[in-house]
């Protein structure tokens, strides 16, 4: 299990499984495209750390 969580305040943005997984929302939730594509904007809150955490055994 990956966290995707802020450096400074710890809150957690994002979890998934797979590591693929992150970079897409990351993508998709932080970059911001002009109308042409060809101009790309990363607007993120805080500096941002992944964390590869095991999941809980039941």
């Amino acid at each position: 299990m990956y966290v995707v969580a802020g450096l400074n305040t710890e809150t957690e943005y994002y979890r998934s499984k797979y590591q693929s997984e992150y970079i897409l929302w990351i993508n998709e939730n932080m970059a911001k495209h002009n109308t042409r594509g060809d101009n790309i904007k990363v607007d993120i809150p805080e500096p941002l750390i992944i964390k590869h955490i095991k999941e809980k055994e039941s």
